[in-house]
């Protein structure tokens, strides 16, 4: 009677894997294996370089990265892929690149405007996975491109009332927004 329980468990779960996650199913796998030809024949038939797993978020770009397969990801981002994705859980292709360590694949990554965020209470960020996995070589780009991002400042309201009137004086629609 037990046994007939765990089948029907795995059944289920399969059958919900189909149902839920058959169409993106492919291009994950096809991601994760490292598989660019298969990648660009299944973008080619139809697939988007941004399906996700259902329920939980998992996208072709976080498993290349996860596997340091750097030009499925370049592929994956030329296709449309969402450089800053998360999963339920946060968790983007920078956090899954940091993880792997490859430089390759984190500089692209950065290159295309992935964002190394801060830690949360149930996520490290990038450079701490990196850090805690000593993965020597993509901690001072991680770094780097944190304090790129911590030294951009957002322009003062004044900054923005020049812009808008050299542009053509559209001021009276913005105070009127600003006081909304």
């Amino acid at each position: 009677m037990k046994r007939a329980g765990w089948v029907l468990n795995i059944v289920g779960g399969l059958v919900l894997l189909v149902a839920f996650g058959g169409c993106a199913a492919p291009l994950l796998n096809a991601a994760a294996s490292g598989d660019t030809q298969r990648v660009l024949r299944l973008l080619g038939e139809g697939h988007h370089a941004n399906e996700a797993l259902p329920l939980v978020g998992t996208r072709p770009l976080t498993l290349a990265a996860a596997y340091g397969h750097t030009d499925i990801v370049r592929v994956l981002l030329e296709a449309g892929a969402e450089v800053n994705a998360e999963d339920f859980t946060g968790w983007t292709a920078l956090h899954a690149g940091s993880f792997a360590g490859d430089v390759g694949t984190v500089s692209l990554l950065l290159d295309r405007g992935a964002v190394s965020g801060g830690d949360a209470w149930f996520l490290r960020s990038p450079v701490k996975i990196a850090e805690a996995l000593d993965h020597k070589e993509i901690i001072p780009l991680l770094q780097k491109s944190g304090q790129n991002l911590s030294d951009k400042v957002a322009p003062s309201r004044k900054e923005i009332e020049d812009k808008v009137e050299e542009a053509g004086g559209l001021m009276l629609d913005l105070r009127l927004l600003a006081h909304l």
